[in-house]
């Protein structure tokens, strides 16, 4: 996907929640906003 498909936008999370994403980002040796974007396709799938 080229960045002409991507849009761009400022997310608000509540730090918990931020600091779980960063956790498993790393784990799988992902950006946080990589790992944001997986997990959204993943539960848009079910």
């Amino acid at each position: 996907m080229n960045d002409d498909n991507k849009r761009r936008f400022t997310l608000r999370i509540d730090y918990d929640i931020f600091a779980k994403i960063k956790e498993k980002a790393e784990l799988n040796k992902r950006s946080i906003a990589k790992e944001i974007e997986y997990r959204l396709e993943q539960s848009l799938k079910k």
